[in-house]
């Protein structure tokens, strides 16, 4: 009998189950690190790993230094705009309450184009609100294969060659170097408009504060906002009728270390070596895909090696949830710190991220969902595994998915064709440490947005999704 058969003969979970272990995970609003929503999501994974039988299920926590926003708004030339805070700025130092605007004082405003060098090299910004049109750069995913050296595709129906339209959300480009360069020429704060994006300003970026290095800036100090571009074309028309325009800008943020949580269980194998299956379960919106979907396919996983017994378990399994994803990614690391200190061998990192439906934008950058699942990454730096993860890919039809071949332990030092050569997942610190890893992860257009909800879940992707990950685990611990 092949695994395969196994999986299905165990009851591996249906997909209407795994379901409703998302919609739970999104029922608070957000799961924020260092907030009660973050803690209720920890327990409740913490409650589900104890009823499937984990052992030594634990929540350990890790101080993060967490952006807290007590307030925002803003108005310009009269008129109050629709404005969302941007991650990691008005960061005046390490920590403390920083504040801009509260007083109700109107500060004058500067459009600068794109605010590329030379537009700040042009103009006076100094003492001045930036307001600078941020183009995200144009993503072809038709030659997203290309990053890789021989990498494997499983596209049968060709769907990736299809032409969409769709930008890197994810890479910092223009935008975070236009705030840098504000703030190093005297700006007081920063307005972006979006202009290829969702015409609403709920863009929840990562934090690049650690981009600020080539700019010799230690935080985003600057207070900032993003708007719309349909708010940014009443801005710019606004500044083409007056020259100048005032306006008020309030931000108030506290910023301070706060608890992240990282939930964990164990099932004892013959052996102590550990096969480590992941995911991350905060989110700053709902998070449906962004990632209840792959803490609820880890959960899955837990439930179904729980009902083999331990004799046939060559290896111990570890299942995990972690924190940070939009702070500083210090869950991450202190786990990987916590299980080294504690003689944990982890042999493996296997970790699961998104699975979502695929989504693009029209001429007028409308969002829409193309019918299809979002396209799939692969990274294998365990070569006894490639062979075996590609075989898995195709065995279980998981369309639109790439599979490459990567290297362990190597870190930025290294030389690579890309950036994209790294392990650019949740299980990159796993890899950095020089721990091998499979890891699965998708690029959604809204994983930032607030409409990253469960409508976003393609239910029968679920079984198939988590019986493939099934036979990989199994497999490392056969293999490894």
């Amino acid at each position: 009998m092949t695994y395969q058969a196994k999986v299905r003969q165990n009851s591996f979970p249906e997909g209407k189950e795994i379901f409703s272990w998302i919609k739970d995970l999104a029922q608070w609003g957000h799961r924020k690190t260092g907030t009660p929503e973050g803690r209720k999501s920890a327990e409740y994974i913490e409650g589900k790993m104890r009823a499937f039988g984990l052992e030594d299920v634990r929540i350990e926590t890790v101080p993060s230094m967490c952006m807290m926003v007590e307030d925002f708004s803003l108005t310009v030339g009269g008129e109050k705009m629709d404005a969302f805070y941007i991650n990691g700025t008005n960061r005046g130092g390490e920590s403390g309450r920083f504040s801009f605007g509260t007083d109700g004082s109107e500060s004058e405003f500067v459009y600068v184009g794109q605010g590329l060098a030379e537009d700040f090299e042009r103009l006076d910004v100094k003492g001045k609100v930036v307001v600078a049109s941020v183009y995200l750069p144009e993503f072809d995913m038709q030659k997203q294969h290309e990053w890789f050296d021989d990498p494997f595709v499983y596209d049968p129906l060709n769907q990736m060659e299809e032409k969409k339209k769709k930008v890197d959300i994810y890479s910092p480009s223009i935008w975070p170097a236009n705030f840098y360069l504000a703030q190093n020429h005297g700006a007081v704060g920063f307005v972006g408009i979006l202009e290829n994006y969702m015409d609403d300003p709920y863009f929840y970026n990562e934090d690049y504060t650690e981009n600020g290095w080539p700019y010799g800036c230690q935080y985003m100090s600057l207070p900032a906002l993003w708007v719309s571009r349909s708010s940014g074309k009443k801005i710019k028309a606004e500044f083409e009728t007056s020259g100048v325009i005032r306006g008020q800008m309030t931000v108030d943020t506290l910023y301070e270390y706060r608890n992240a949580f990282n939930v964990s269980g164990r099932l004892k194998g013959k052996s102590d070596d550990i096969v480590l299956v992941h995911s991350h379960h905060d989110a700053v919106f709902e998070g449906a895909v962004q990632d209840a979907s792959g803490t609820s396919e880890m959960l899955a996983l837990a439930k179904y090696f729980a009902q083999i017994p331990a004799e046939e378990r060559e290896k111990t399994l570890m299942f995990a949830a972690l924190d940070t994803h939009y702070t500083d990614y210090a869950a991450n690391i202190g786990f990987v710190k916590k299980r080294k200190e504690v003689g944990d061998n982890v042999i493996i990192d296997i970790a699961i991220e998104h699975i979502g439906k695929e989504a693009a934008f029209d001429e007028n950058y409308n969002l829409y969902e193309t019918g299809q699942v979002e396209p799939r990454l692969f990274y294998v730096s365990e070569p006894k595994l490639y062979a075996f993860t590609k075989a898995t890919i195709a065995n279980y039809d998981l369309k639109k998915s790439i599979a490459a071949l990567v290297p362990v332990g190597k870190g930025l030092e290294r030389e690579y064709k890309f950036h994209q050569d790294e392990v650019i997942s949740d299980a990159f610190y796993w890899n950095e440490s020089g721990v091998p890893v499979v890891s699965m992860v998708c690029g959604m257009q809204y994983l930032f947005h607030n409409s990253d909800k469960p409508d976003r879940i393609p239910v029968e992707e679920l079984q198939p999704v988590g019986m493939a990950f099934a036979e990989i685990t199994t497999e490392a611990m056969r293999k490894l």
